[in-house]
């Protein structure tokens, strides 16, 4: 029993998030752009304030500006980080070997940024680009090294091989 509800928590989790990336997607380029733009706009606020420095408004926006692409960017990674492991999770749940569901995850998360940027040719104001699709795949590989690297040091940890 155990093992079908981890298995539907997984599968459920992982449709959701696909329908968060796809709702994310779906935004129009100006609404989309407004939204990491204010993203990068209170990043630049919290680092003045943290740094105690005394950015003009205009400074600021410009800052922000500056920054707003790589937000964007490593917004995207972060998604398709999630759902590396949440794909990765559900494979488990499967009962696929380790190794295995590592890759099953990559491909399937790189398959899914594929079809992500299909859909945003029909998104006005969006493109599809096989750069970003690298991009999206590469957050999927990151997550999955962090994931495996956390398992790893959970498993010497619990068996006390650790330091």
């Amino acid at each position: 029993m155990k093992g079908y509800i981890w298995r539907y928590t997984t599968g459920i989790l992982l449709v959701l998030w696909m329908a968060v990336i796809f709702c994310f997607s779906s935004q129009p380029a100006e609404e989309s752009s407004e939204v990491s733009g204010s993203v990068a706009y209170r990043l630049v606020s919290l680092a003045d304030r943290l740094w105690e420095g005394d950015f003009t408004e205009q400074q600021r926006l410009i800052y922000a500006e500056f920054i707003d692409y790589p937000v964007r960017k490593a917004a995207h990674m972060a998604e398709f980080a999630v759902l590396a492991v949440l794909a990765c999770a559900f494979m488990s749940s499967l009962g696929r070997p380790g190794r295995w569901r590592y890759l099953w995850a990559a491909v399937f998360t790189a398959l899914y940024a594929a079809t992500d940027e299909v859909h945003q040719l029909f998104v006005p104001g969006r493109a599809g680009r096989v750069t970003d699709v690298c991009i999206d795949t590469l957050g999927a590989v990151i997550g999955l090294i962090l994931l495996f690297l956390c398992r790893l040091v959970y498993r010497r940890w619990k068996t006390g091989k650790a330091g």
